[in-house]
C-alpha cells in the first residue's frame, strides 16, 4: 500500500526532529542514518528514498516550520505586501533561533542558505536569466543579513531589521540607479 502524501511529509519531517534531538549530543557528523532513523520510527529506507545528505533533512524541517509559520501569518504571496513578509521573516528568524543556534554551534549555518534558495529560486533558469539571477542574489543576500544578525545575538527586533534592510535598498538604488 502506498503512503499518503501527508504521511510521507510527515516521516520526513520526523527525520528532521530527530536529526535536530540528537545534534543536541553529538556532531553531525557522527549521528549514523541508523540512529536518526531509529529515533525517528522511521526506516532507513525511507531516508534514501527521500535525502541525499542530512542537510536535506534540515532544509527540509526548516521549510516545514516555515510553511506552517507563514501561513499562520497569512502569507500566500511573499510580494503582495513585501513589509509584512520580511516581518515575518525576521520573526520566523527568532522562532527557530534553538535550531539557528544547532546549525551555528555545529558548523551548518549553510543549510539556512539552502533554505532559502530552495524558498525564492524558482529553478526555471532557461525561461527568464534575469529572474534568475535576481532571485540567487536575493537569497544570498538575506543569508548574509541573518548571518550577520545571528552572529549579533538577535540584538536587532524584526521591525528593526525590516528598517535596515529597506534603508540598504535605498542606499543601493541612489548610489546605482538601479531598480532593484
Amino acid at each position: 500500500m502506498r503512503r499518503s502524501t501527508a504521511t510521507t511529509e510527515y516521516l520526513k519531517e520526523c527525520m528532521g526532529t530527530a536529526l535536530l534531538e540528537l545534534m543536541k549530543e553529538k556532531p553531525m557528523e557522527r549521528i549514523s542514518i541508523e540512529e536518526m532513523t531509529a529515533k525517528a520510527d522511521v526506516g532507513r529506507s525511507t531516508y534514501f528514498r527521500y535525502f541525499k545528505t542530512k542537510d536535506e533533512v534540515l532544509v527540509f524541517k526548516i521549510l516545514c516550520l516555515w510553511n506552517r509559520f507563514s501561513e499562520k501569518s497569512h502569507i500566500t504571496d511573499y510580494q503582495a505586501d513585501l513589509n509584512k513578509t520580511m516581518h515575518t521573516f525576521f520573526e520566523f528568524c527568532l522562532y527557530i533561533r534553538d535550531i539557528n543556534d544547532i546549525l551555528y554551534r555545529t558548523g551548518h549555518q549553510k543549510v539556512l542558505l539552502d533554505v532559502y534558495l530552495k524558498t525564492l529560486v524558482s529553478g526555471k533558469q532557461e525561461e527568464d536569466i534575469t529572474t534568475y539571477y535576481k532571485q540567487n542574489g536575493t537569497a544570498y543576500a538575506l543569508y548574509g543579513i541573518v548571518n550577520a544578525w545571528i552572529l549579533r545575538g538577535y540584538k536587532e527586533s524584526p521591525e528593526q531589521m525590516v528598517e535596515i534592510l529597506y534603508n540598504l535598498h535605498k542606499k543601493l538604488e541612489e548610489k546605482t540607479g538601479l531598480q532593484l
